[in-house]
């Protein structure tokens, strides 16, 4: 199993900001052309550092890793053929995890220092590339802009044969153009002509159609007024009729009253005269 903080060259308690760092710092020195190692080389050692950056930067990654890397470390430490070297360096790493603190900050600000220097140095060649760019440019454009020149004149020359020849063509194309718009006019008055007449007659047989509809609107109206009246007076007769039997009813309900009242009195002046 790879140790990730190997690869890197930091601590085990090593902040994401101490590893990225530190990755960095591994992957321009990698770019560097200087840098004595095969392409296939190369190429193994970056991905050895990306895949350890991909874990130790990420929390949910570092501690599964973590826990396998102890786990591992711990069976090669049970394992019979134990070397003599295992105890110092279990207590060189204990004595790396207390001063761990200290010195990710150390490397921190030394890593800080590292690239701030790479930066500048950086800039200075960039700077320095910036106007080597910018001389070669302004040669290529002065012998583009001469090249330009000479094939403008030639273009011209061109452009000149060119256009004399397309102005009697455009002569040429309007004579004929204004014979065949002469034509067109007159085809035009014909639908024109031919255009009103239709539309005189479609507004003629509208006219008629919206006489005839209005018409017939008014009669259906008359109709329905006539229809109207009649249920009026139809229901103007049963408001009567039920009237006149609700006063007979009344009527009918008083007479028994008094009837009533009647037989009541005379049977009390018969109860008095006993």
């Amino acid at each position: 199993m790879r140790d990730f903080y190997e690869v890197l060259g930091v601590p085990r308690d090593a902040s994401p900001k101490l590893v990225q760092l530190t990755f960095e710092g591994k992957m321009k020195a990698l770019a560097d052309p200087a840098y004595a190692a095969s392409p296939a080389e190369k190429r193994e050692e970056e991905r050895l550092l990306k895949e350890a950056f991909v874990t130790l930067s990420n929390p949910a990654k570092r501690g599964p890793y973590d826990e396998k890397l102890a786990a591992f470390e711990e069976q090669a430490a049970a394992a019979p053929s134990r070397p003599a070297w295992l105890v110092p360096a279990v207590v060189a790493a204990l004595v790396v995890a207390i001063g761990g603190g200290i010195v990710s900050r150390h490397l921190e600000d030394r890593e800080r220092q590292r690239i701030e220097a790479e930066r500048q140095a950086r800039q200075e060649e960039e700077a320095r590339l910036r106007a080597i760019a910018r001389e070669e440019r302004e040669r290529e454009m002065t012998a583009q802009r001469e090249a330009r020149e000479a094939e403008m004149q030639a273009r011209n020359e061109q452009y000149r044969t060119q256009r004399e020849r397309a102005d009697f063509e455009r002569w040429r194309r309007s004579v004929d153009q204004q014979a065949r718009y002469g034509e067109s006019v007159r085809q035009q008055q014909d639908r024109n002509a031919l255009y009103e007449a239709q539309r005189a007659e479609s507004q003629r047989r509208q006219a008629e159609e919206r006489e005839r509809r209005e018409e017939e609107s008014r009669r259906r109206q008359a109709l329905s007024e006539v229809e109207r009246q009649k249920e009026f007076l139809r229901r103007q007769e049963m408001e009567e009729e039920r009237l006149r039997a609700e006063r007979h009813y009344r009527a009918q309900q008083e007479a028994r009253e008094r009837e009533y009242r009647q037989m009541l009195e005379e049977r009390r002046r018969q109860q008095q005269s006993r």
